[in-house]
């Protein structure tokens, strides 16, 4: 009796053993990974790329993300990736498993279409100074640099800000007028303003 309890308490044992353990799904390799054939971006813009996987229910893990040129364009280990400059380069992903996929990358740029100042004329007293604000267009062209010029520098001469550029703050230096314009570095655009200086 004594040995049909102890064989029975063994057999309950077990079952709480057996009962407290996960059973784990095998890993599933995958036999294929492939991305997006193409990609086009413009200078400054991201875009995630998702990898896809056969069969379905396969597992990948410690995904392998490389540019060919990564100065035009970038990407991070979660597969985004940044345009950095005009060109074309090839985003590569690997698996594990020695898997691999590619994504032709196309970076263009947006060309400047037009300048425009705030004031197209202005009068200012001697002594007075004024900030004239420029506005490229598009508003998300690449490169939206612009500079600054006065054609009488006796009369209106241009202030420097804290950094050492001119930035469009202007200094009524004399009684006259002066032509101050504006002109993006991308395209050659300009824009005027003509500005009085009275006593």
């Amino acid at each position: 009796m004594r040995r049909r309890i102890t064989q029975a308490a063994v057999f309950l044992a077990l079952i709480a053993i057996l009962a407290g353990c996960q059973i784990s799904s095998p890993m599933v390799p995958p036999n294929k990974i492939s991305l997006k054939p193409f990609l086009s971006l413009i200078v400054g813009e991201t875009e995630t790329l998702k990898p896809e996987v056969e069969p379905a229910t396969a597992s990948v893990e410690d995904l392998e993300w490389k540019s060919d040129d990564p100065s035009i364009a970038t990407v991070d280990s979660s597969g985004k990736v940044t345009a950095i400059a005009a060109g074309d380069t090839v985003i590569t992903v690997a698996t594990q498993y020695g898997l691999k996929a590619e994504c032709d990358v196309n970076v263009a740029t947006v060309s400047v279409r037009d300048v425009t100042l705030d004031k197209t004329s202005l009068t200012l007293k001697e002594s007075q100074m004024y900030t004239l604000v420029a506005t490229v267009l598009p508003s998300y062209a690449t490169n939206k640099n612009v500079t600054w010029s006065t054609s009488n520098a006796s009369v209106v001469k241009l202030v420097k800000n804290d950094a050492g550029k001119e930035d469009g703050t202007i200094f009524a230096n004399a009684t006259g007028t002066a032509d101050i314009t504006v002109t993006t570095v991308d395209g050659n655009k300009t824009a005027t303003c003509k500005v009085t200086v009275e006593p």
